[in-house]
């Protein structure tokens, strides 16, 4: 994550100071949209997913215990 905020601020330095607010609206509204189409193409299968989950739970939890000490038994 530091590496793209790396290359974030190298591209930003590129830039005048004057356009970077612009393009930062720009990016965030680019960010809105996407993630609003995400949720509307979506929508039925994250609906499933909050639902399904609380069911789910205790076959995770065993299948994690189960990974543990599974670790837990490999030699040192």
């Amino acid at each position: 994550m530091g590496q793209i905020f790396s290359y974030y601020n190298a591209l930003l330095e590129l830039i005048p100071e004057v356009y970077r607010l612009p393009l930062a609206i720009l990016i965030i509204l680019f960010l809105v949209f996407a993630l609003i189409n995400f949720f509307k193409k979506n929508l039925l299968w994250i609906i499933l997913f909050i639902v399904l989950l609380p069911a789910a739970w205790p076959s995770i939890r065993q299948i994690g215990l189960a990974i543990w000490e599974l670790i837990g038994k490999i030699p040192k």
